[in-house]
């Protein structure tokens, strides 16, 4: 139990009796004093709409002390993380064609990563990905790039396990593309992952609506990675 004395504007004293003692301060703020009677003492506490509460105290020379709060914004969630491999399934002249390195592909993945995922990247020649399109998707010609999603319909939640899934970008398909688009393969194959991650984590293309989505989402990837609108 707390005893205070409340004194109204012309002086007059009155002396209650309380559990707790709470001040409302602004912007949802309080501060909440409750009597702590086994420490001989009180105990205080403060609260926040938003953020998380700072109580600080300031003691000055006219035996007063001055007890502020302040709010601390909440730290920003941490990234989803991402566990990446990558493969080289490259044979004859296809070694000599331009490639991305592994750390590369990682921040590509990464800036287009929503979720918890598990991916495999694998870099391929004409014949694999034109193997790989045909047995698929029932399209005999290498195309640029492939992803296979595992556990499509697992949706993401507290407990979940990783989306998991692998990208398969084709090589001299890239690198062709890239030249006749007037364009670095850099630029192409960032575009591509970043396109490739975003079919993983379930975004389309198959109806106008779903494609300016989708084509929205990567030009905002893609310039946050310093790359032009690939679509232009």
């Amino acid at each position: 139990m707390i005893k205070i004395v409340a004194v109204d504007a012309r002086g007059k004293r009155r002396q209650l009796e309380v559990q707790q003692l709470a001040l409302e301060l602004p912007q949802g703020q309080r501060l909440i004093v409750l009597g702590a009677e086994d420490a001989g003492g009180l105990r205080v506490q403060a609260h926040s709409d938003s953020g998380t509460p700072v109580l600080t105290i300031q003691p000055s020379a006219d035996n007063e002390v001055f007890l502020r709060v302040a709010v601390c914004p909440d730290p920003d969630p941490l990234p989803a993380q991402l566990a990446l491999e990558v493969q080289r399934a490259l044979t004859g002249d296809d070694k000599l064609l331009a490639r991305p390195r592994k750390p590369q592909i990682r921040a590509w993945a990464q800036a287009a990563l929503e979720r918890e995922a598990v991916v495999t990247v694998r870099l391929v020649g004409a014949k694999e990905g034109r193997e790989l399109n045909r047995d698929f998707r029932g399209k005999d010609y290498a195309t640029n790039v492939l992803t296979f999603v595992y556990d499509e319909g697992a949706t993401p939640g507290a407990g979940e396990a990783p989306l998991a899934g692998d990208l398969v970008l084709c090589v001299p398909v890239v690198v062709r593309e890239a030249l006749d688009q007037g364009k670095s393969p850099e630029a192409h194959y960032a575009h591509l992952v970043v396109h490739g991650m975003l079919h993983l984590q379930g975004y389309d293309h198959e109806i106008e609506a779903d494609a300016q989505r989708m084509e929205a989402r990567e030009r905002q990837i893609l310039a946050s990675l310093g790359f032009a609108d690939p679509y232009a």
